[in-house]
């Protein structure tokens, strides 16, 4: 963390927590605990040894809001909006399983199992009584074979049926298409990319500081520039087949 005050309301809260039961470890994650910004929420993790609390559990005032078997807690403490997330043990051992048999990684479910493990590998641990936060976050710090694997077979097989349709759709201006096509496509590249350099990808945010702290490939990030540049829909369906061929490419290296 780069700002003092940061590190103080942590601090402050590890303390709290140090004296609770059934916790079974607490970390912090996003873009203030990895030094990404100064000027954002703080992102705390607790994992717990079973059910997640039905009351708030911060210091002073805050708001409990059930999400399922999750619960996430926020209040602000000292200039810090602070957003506190409490998981049941056997979901996060379930969110690792699922991304380590080739899963978690696509579809719209809160949270995804991979942005999970992406956070995990880049927090920072602040309570682990039992060891069991480190070693997932062991885990979790290269990505998983059976993962990388079904991501390269996707991408593989579903990129010459993408760029086929989305030259279509650049042929007939149908604009709508032709970004919902892109989107999914984007989507399968990125996670694609991240995982061949080694990464879990993160969060789609601050992704050029991710770029920059991961050394990923200088080249694919230049084709990722000239791709975002386009505003013909011809040039940009090149761009992106481009992008994916590079992409691709780096895995087979």
């Amino acid at each position: 963390m780069r700002r003092p005050a940061a590190a103080l309301v942590v601090e402050r809260l590890v303390g709290h927590y140090r004296r609770t039961d059934g916790l079974s470890w607490m970390y912090g994650q996003g873009s203030v605990i990895t030094g990404l910004t100064e000027d954002s929420d703080l992102d705390l993790i607790l994992v717990w040894d079973q059910d997640v609390p039905g009351a708030p559990t911060m210091p002073g005032q805050s708001k409990l809001t059930a999400h399922g078997q999750l619960a996430l807690e926020q209040s602000y403490v000292d200039g810090y909006d602070v957003d506190l997330m409490h998981i049941p043990r056997r979901m996060f051992v379930t969110w690792i399983s699922e991304l380590e048999g080739g899963d978690g990684w696509s579809g719209m479910a809160w949270p995804l199992p991979i942005y999970v493990a992406s956070g995990l590998a880049e927090s920072e641990l602040l309570l682990d009584p039992t060891g069991l936060g480190t070693e997932y976050r062991t885990r979790v710090q290269t990505p998983a074979a059976p993962v990388v694997a079904k991501v390269r077979r996707q991408l593989e097989a579903a990129a010459p049926g993408f760029i086929k349709e989305l030259r279509r759709s650049a042929e007939r201006e149908n604009r709508w298409l032709h970004a919902h096509l892109s989107v999914e496509l984007q989507k399968l590249v990125y996670t694609a990319w991240f995982l061949f350099e080694g990464h879990y990808p993160p969060f789609p945010k601050y992704l050029p500081q991710w770029y920059e702290r991961f050394g990923m490939n200088r080249e694919i990030q230049r084709l990722e520039a000239t791709y975002w540049a386009c505003r013909d829909l011809t040039e940009g369906t090149a761009a992106l087949e481009s992008l994916t061929a590079a992409v691709l490419n780096l895995h087979d290296r």
